[in-house]
């Protein structure tokens, strides 16, 4: 008598980039093209680029962003597209401006933006994941639906006199690194260990792999789903806790263009738009790429038209090399 006990399901182990289809050399060259950057937009503005105060400029500007595309690159790994930043981050920062300014504590007024955003990103998720819909459709959609809803809480779409006692968060430092770089690279680690050091991250790679085999081998391809969207959100609210702490104020104007500069770190990281390929890693580089891309062309008093074009080039030219990489090895 053949016993009835079925086989168990047992998730695909991935632990490496190589074995993901990714060389990690890839992200040495990125790595190059930075320093290539750095070194020429140094000779082209005379060392200008190169100071320390320029320095810290460019890793500001790149943290807020950064941490936004660390949970964008969790939800272009399953082949996903997330284009509700700005729309989340914008009612983030209304609510926690709103709740901060009606002396609300900042002990409840910063953990609600956060825990809004994360709900925000659980409920694309699940439409997502439960319904079958395009992320790309759903997220658009909840993008309007976030900015309609940021300018229905304050009636005005801005909160301003935002209380000093939060400052710190966004303009403080420790041991002369600004608070904001050591939350960006702090949350790049996190995420890196959960996404290359955890049988988390092989779902993730194997969703957005293949993710009719990935749920043959017992990987809950439906929760995967919903929980990078959540995390993502999660990520976004953190970003929007330190743009109004930054600022001191909570603006629309913050949030725009926000969605297009994570997709853009991500694409320039190298995490394939198709899904399944791709390291935090270079996620970083992407970032800090745009970041020195932008400042540099800013010092040397290139108009924002023409840096929209560079930036626009970049994208094409990283997702065109995605492209051709991926077709290669078919």
């Amino acid at each position: 008598m053949t016993s009835g006990a079925t086989p168990k399901k047992v998730a695909p182990r991935i632990t490496s980039p190589l074995a993901r289809g990714l060389p990690a050399g890839e992200d040495a060259l990125r790595c190059l093209v930075l320093i290539a950057l750095i070194a020429g937009f140094a000779f082209a503005t005379r060392g200008a680029t190169i100071s320390g105060a320029n320095i810290a400029n460019v890793l500001l500007q790149s943290a807020i962003t950064g941490i936004a595309a660390c949970g964008q690159a969790l939800v272009v790994l399953t082949a996903g597209l997330d284009l509700s930043v700005s729309g989340v981050v914008a009612l983030s920062m209304m609510i926690g401006g709103s709740l901060i300014t009606t002396a609300v504590s900042p002990f409840i007024a910063l953990p609600a933006m956060v825990l809004v955003a994360g709900a925000f990103g659980f409920v694309n998720g699940f439409i997502v994941a439960r319904f079958r819909l395009p992320a790309l459709v759903v997220t658009l959609g909840s993008w309007q639906i976030g900015n309609g809803l940021a300018y229905q809480v304050t009636g005005k779409g801005f909160v301003d006199h935002i209380p000093l006692n939060i400052a710190t968060i966004g303009q403080g430092q420790v041991f002369a690194i600004p608070i904001p770089v050591i939350v960006f690279f702090a949350i790049v680690a996190l995420s890196y260990f959960l996404l290359h050091r955890t049988p988390f991250g092989a779902e993730v790679y194997a969703v957005g792999g293949n993710p009719k085999a990935a749920f043959i081998s017992g990987v809950p391809v439906q929760r995967v789903r919903i929980m990078v969207f959540a995390i993502a959100g999660l990520l976004y609210g953190v970003g929007a806790v330190i743009s109004m702490s930054s600022y001191l104020s909570a603006t629309m104007a913050q949030t725009t263009g926000l969605e297009l500069s994570t997709i853009s770190a991500v694409a320039i990281g190298g995490v394939s738009l198709a899904g399944g390929k791709g390291t935090m890693l270079g996620v970083l580089f992407g970032t800090l790429i745009i970041g020195v891309v932008d400042n540099g062309l800013s010092v040397m008093g290139v108009g924002p038209a023409y840096q929209a074009i560079a930036k626009g080039a970049i994208i094409i030219v990283a997702v065109g090399l995605d492209s051709v990489r991926r077709s290669s090895r078919r």
